[in-house]
């Protein structure tokens, strides 16, 4: 019926009556390339802790449901996944609830904060791998 051309050519002819599909009138395309990277998607260092900040988050948290659910104790790739566990240490013994929610919650702030930091650390190192790739 009729061809499609890349839109990195300059020029594209216009399709004729006889090649229109009901739906389709016309074809657009345009004559230089396009960058299909938009400002929205480019990463920038406050989207990078975001990130970061969200897996500070939800390693203490799928850790606990773990432990919760299953019962598995906590191990060597726990402490290496979330350091800051070790704070919990001093909920050992007879403690109001209270307590005992605010030392999660502190503990899981300190897990993000962490986590944070390492994004903040790793952020110029993302930034040169892209530079030297041509990507920014």
């Amino acid at each position: 019926m009729f061809s499609v051309k890349s839109p990195f050519h300059s020029s594209c002819p216009p399709l004729r009556d006889s090649e229109r599909n009901g739906l389709l009138t016309s074809v657009i395309l345009p004559s230089e390339p396009v960058d299909v990277i938009s400002e929205r998607m480019k990463l920038t260092l406050w989207k990078w802790m975001f990130g970061w900040g969200s897996i500070g988050l939800l390693v203490p948290v799928a850790l606990i449901l773990r432990w919760k659910l299953l019962g598995s104790a906590f191990g060597e790739i726990e402490l290496i996944l979330w350091p800051r566990s070790i704070l919990l240490m001093g909920l050992e013994g007879q403690r109001s609830a209270f307590i005992i929610i605010l030392s999660y919650a502190v503990v899981i702030l300190a897990n993000i904060v962490f986590y944070c930091v390492i994004g903040l650390l790793t952020w110029p190192l993302l930034r040169l791998a892209l530079r030297r790739r041509g990507l920014i």
